[in-house]
């Protein structure tokens, strides 16, 4: 059999070549556009989950300084001191630099609490460590201004101070009813059993710190506990966001 190249028709061939040449690079540029697809939806969830592990990370920082900040003990060591009368100076500048703290993490929470409002399982953690804090709280603005008024001497005259003084002491004794109610009357024989506003401030001081100190020793465990599950059940969510899209 022999062929007669001049038969042949080299425009169809070529036609041929040229449209299989198409099909090909067509599917090649298909593949590439794909891959391209592929790799940028893995960009932005790469992107998506290191945005969720920054925000986990940063908010499990700030509570872990604001707990850690809270300490029953300190309220039961300067609460102690105080009534005994022996609070130095050292004391007081302790003092001042916890209700700095104390007001620092209050900002600190509510800052929080604003830039996580569409997080609602972090809210639900940090509105139950803020309730913490303000019990905390409520006795470092109880402490602090007593002393101060309490050591004041003639720089206040005796009615004001001890208007001043009474109305702490008021608050110091609301606290404590309203943490626990069975206070009220322990509290009331106090007020009946003393004449000086002082000998009422330390007494009703000493129940403030025995009711705040257990009540943070009760719900400061409780919490830590939450927050381990809450971390728990976070990190594999984040650590899921690849594989799930």
């Amino acid at each position: 059999m022999s062929i007669d190249l001049y038969t042949i028709d080299w425009t169809a061939i070529g036609s041929i070549a040229t449209t299989i040449a198409l099909i090909i690079a067509f599917r090649s540029i298909n593949v590439s556009n794909k891959q391209n697809r592929e790799n940028r939806k893995l960009q932005i969830l790469l992107i998506r989950q290191e945005q969720e592990q920054k925000r986990l990370d940063e908010m499990v920082n700030n509570i872990l300084e604001i707990s850690h900040s809270i300490k029953p003990i300190d309220v039961l060591d300067f609460s102690s001191r105080w009534i005994e009368g022996s609070f130095t100076i050292e004391d007081r500048r302790k003092l001042d630099h916890m209700a700095d703290q104390d007001l620092l993490n209050n900002i600190q929470l509510n800052i929080q609490l604003i830039k996580l409002k569409n997080y609602p399982t972090a809210n639900i953690l940090l509105t139950r460590l803020n309730s913490i804090r303000e019990i905390y709280g409520q006795w470092i603005r109880c402490i602090n201004p007593l002393y101060v008024f309490l050591e004041s001497g003639n720089k206040l005259k005796a009615e004001e101070r001890e208007m001043i003084i009474a109305g702490i002491v008021k608050q110091m004794a609301e606290t404590c009813q309203r943490i626990n109610p069975t206070c009220k009357p322990i509290i009331s024989d106090i007020y009946k059993q003393n004449n000086k506003i002082e000998d009422i401030a330390r007494d009703v001081m000493n129940i403030l710190e025995s009711e705040i100190s257990k009540q943070i020793q009760v719900l400061k465990p409780a919490f830590e506990k939450e927050l381990y599950e809450f971390v728990k059940q976070e990190q594999e969510r984040i650590d899921r966001i690849i594989d799930i899209e």
